[in-house]
């Protein structure tokens, strides 16, 4: 497909890896302590651009596509299991010869980043998490506020109406993205066009329903990753957006009463995508949990 220029720009910003076969998009900048950072769904490692402008003068920030979002491979012969994306996970900190990071993650990556931190715990991870940021995400999903396309995804009677959607996304998934924040103005009109390419790239607004899948994992290994998350041994603190929709603020409480030995800040005024909507706020309370 045709890039716009902020989208190549982009892209030529960062590389492409192999990782077990799998093209995988790393945007990387800065030198020193290690960040491995993790996104959501359903968009890409661009969500950090902020975050790695505020934290990379002290930091090397590492963010990386997951495949099946942005501009990783979007197989559609792939099941895109939250186990596979942490295989992925770990190939990217191979390849960039991480052996220990302070992991962030935010709406699926958290998930992903308690399937690192239950591999941690068998002493089978590729790398040693130092510590450990979780902003916004449905990790307990039984108490999350899906939105109604969730609902969609999540059933089967209504998944064929799902797919449809999904396959003539335009202006809709940009204003998707708006509705669960708070400050959508922090999308700039270069930023809508580039996340709309992303999404567009070999036919990524097809994938999410096969992406969507990791909503029925977290209830079928709620034990296996809530209970890493109660019982890591390093550091970890987690932020949330008390004006988030979905991942909504009962819900960072909860989890806070699931591991309260975790640090744990409210952001006022954010919403669900508080890395773009307040980079700053965010990175500050990263820098300063880094030490």
């Amino acid at each position: 497909m045709d890039f716009s220029e902020a989208t190549q720009h982009w892209r030529d910003s960062g590389r492409t890896i192999d990782v077990g076969g799998m093209r995988v998009f790393v945007y990387e900048r800065g030198a020193g302590p290690v960040l491995l950072l993790l996104h959501g769904f359903p968009t890409s490692g661009y969500d950090w651009r902020g975050i790695i402008d505020i934290l990379s003068p002290q930091f090397r920030c590492v963010a990386f596509d997951f495949p099946g979002y942005g501009l990783s491979a979007k197989p559609a012969a792939w099941s895109y299991s939250l186990f596979q994306q942490a295989d992925i996970a770990e190939g990217v900190a191979a390849a960039a010869g991480i052996s220990a990071a302070h992991v962030v993650s935010h709406d699926v990556g958290t998930s992903v980043h308690t399937e690192l931190l239950a591999r941690e715990r068998e002493e089978r991870l590729g790398f040693r998490i130092e510590r450990s940021t979780f902003l916004n995400g449905s990790m307990l999903q039984w108490i999350a506020t899906i939105t109604p396309f969730q609902k969609l995804l999540a059933s089967n009677e209504t998944l064929p109406q799902a797919i449809e959607m999904c396959a003539n996304a335009g202006p809709a998934y940009i204003a998707g993205l708006k509705a669960v924040m708070k400050r959508p103005e922090c999308l700039t009109a270069e930023d809508e066009q580039v996340m709309n390419d992303l999404i567009q790239f070999e036919d990524g607004n097809q994938r999410m329903p096969s992406l969507s899948l990791y909503m029925r994992e977290r209830y079928l290994h709620r034990e296996r990753w809530i209970g890493a998350l109660k019982a890591a041994a390093h550091p970890v603190q987690i932020i949330w957006a008390d004006g988030d929709p979905v991942a909504n603020v009962e819900l960072g409480r909860a989890l806070h009463a699931e591991a309260p030995q975790a640090r744990y800040t409210e952001l006022t005024g954010l919403g669900h995508f508080l890395l773009m909507e307040d980079p700053a706020a965010v990175a500050e309370r990263i820098r300063d949990f880094a030490g």
